[in-house]
C-alpha cells in the first residue's frame, strides 16, 4: 500500500504533549464531562491537568477515562538549563495536584514526556511504571534490518496472501471487531458511540488509520487502528478473525511503522499489557520506555484500590 501523507490542516496545541490531551479527543473520551487544574504564570499557562471524576460507592474516583491510554500533567517548564527546568516542573506538577478536588481515589498514567515522578511522591502518591516498546525515527530499512529474524519472515508470509489497505469507514472496524470479540467470548471494553466518534474525527484530521488485512477472497481477516499526534504514533485498537494468519496483524504494524517513519514519529506500541505482547513487540526491536502511573487513594478508597489491584490477573503488566 502507499505511504502519502498530505500536510495536517488541524493545528496542534502545543501544550497537549499526547494526542489523548487535545480538547476534541478529551470531549469524545468522556462525554463532555472532564475538567482541569491550570498553573498561569505572567498571563500564560504554562501547566495543566485534566481529571475526571465518577462517582462509584458513594465515593469520587479521578480515573483515565475510556479510550483515554495516558494522561498526566502538561508541563511548559521555560527556558534556563536543565535543573532549572526540572525545578520548574516539579513546582508546577506540585501546584497542579493541590488544586485538585477532594476525591477518595487519583490514578493517573503519565505520559512519555513525563521522566520523573518525584513531585507526585511528595505529594503522597503512589507510584508504579508500565513499560511500553518503541521505535525512534529512522528509516524503514533501518527498522526492518533491526527486527528480528522470525519476525520478518512471518511478516514476509503474511504478505503473500494477505492484501494491506485501509478503512475509511469507522462503522466497518467497529462491526469487525465487535464479530471477533464476541466470536471469543471476551468482553467487549469499548462504547461503540466513542469509537466512532474518535475514529471518524481522526480519520477527518488525519490524525490516524485504521489497516485492514484482506485475503484472495477480499475477505477482511484482520484490523488495526493507529492514531498519532506531533511526537509519537500509537499502536491503538487491533482485531483479528479467528483464522487469520498468524502474520496478518504483524504485517500491518509494518505498515503502520512505515507510516510513523516517514512522517517522523516514534512508533509506540502503547503500553505492554500481557505476557504475549513482551515477545511480539521485542520482535519489532526498539527500546523499552517506561510510563509512570501514580495512585494516592484515602478512607475506604484505599480499601476499594487494593481490592481491585488484587483482582488483577497480572498486576505486574498494566
Amino acid at each position: 500500500m502507499e505511504h502519502v501523507f498530505p500536510a495536517p490542516k488541524v493545528m496542534i496545541d502545543e501544550l497537549a504533549p499526547t494526542i489523548y490531551h487535545e480538547k476534541w479527543w478529551l470531549d469524545i473520551a468522556t462525554g463532555g464531562r472532564y475538567e482541569c487544574v491550570e498553573v498561569i504564570t505572567n498571563g500564560k499557562r504554562v501547566g495543566w491537568l485534566p481529571y475526571f471524576m465518577k462517582n462509584k460507592f458513594g465515593l469520587k474516583f479521578s480515573v483515565p477515562p475510556g479510550m483515554t491510554h495516558v494522561l498526566g500533567p502538561a508541563i511548559d517548564a521555560g527556558g534556563g538549563d536543565a535543573d532549572a527546568q526540572a525545578y520548574n516542573r516539579t513546582a508546577i506538577t506540585r501546584e497542579l495536584i493541590a488544586k485538585l478536588p477532594p476525591a477518595a481515589i487519583y490514578n493517573y498514567k503519565c505520559q512519555r514526556d513525563v521522566t520523573d515522578v518525584i513531585a507526585f511522591q511528595q505529594e503522597k502518591f503512589a507510584t508504579s511504571v508500565q513499560f511500553t516498546q518503541e521505535l525512534a525515527p529512522k528509516s524503514a530499512d533501518a527498522i526492518w534490518s533491526g527486527m528480528r529474524k522470525k519476525k520478518r519472515s512471518q511478516i514476509r508470509r503474511a504478505q503473500e496472501i494477505l492484501k494491506a489497505s485501509t478503512i475509511n469507514d469507522p462503522e466497518l472496524f467497529w462491526r469487525f471487531y465487535e464479530k471477533n470479540v464476541s466470536e471469543r467470548g471476551l468482553p467487549n471494553h469499548y462504547k461503540k458511540d466513542a469509537v466512532l466518534a474518535c475514529a471518524e474525527q481522526c480519520l477527518l484530521r488525519q490524525r490516524g488509520r485504521i489497516y485492514a488485512a484482506r485475503d484472495k477472497d477480499d475477505r477482511l481477516t484482520a484490523a488495526i487502528w493507529c492514531i498519532w499526534d506531533k511526537t509519537s504514533a500509537y499502536y491503538f485498537m487491533t482485531t483479528r478473525s479467528l483464522d487469520a494468519h498468524d502474520g496478518a496483524v504483524s504485517s500491518l504494524l509494518w505498515e503502520a511503522v512505515q507510516d510513523a517513519m516517514q512522517l517522523g514519529l516514534v512508533f509506540d506500541f502503547d503500553g505492554i499489557s500481557s505476557n504475549e505482547s513482551v515477545a511480539f513487540y521485542a520482535g519489532f526491536g526498539g527500546r523499552l520506555t517506561p510510563r509512570y502511573i501514580v495512585t494516592r487513594t484515602s478512607g475506604i478508597g484505599r480499601l476499594v484500590w487494593d481490592l481491585k489491584e488484587a483482582r488483577r490477573a497480572n498486576r505486574y503488566l498494566c
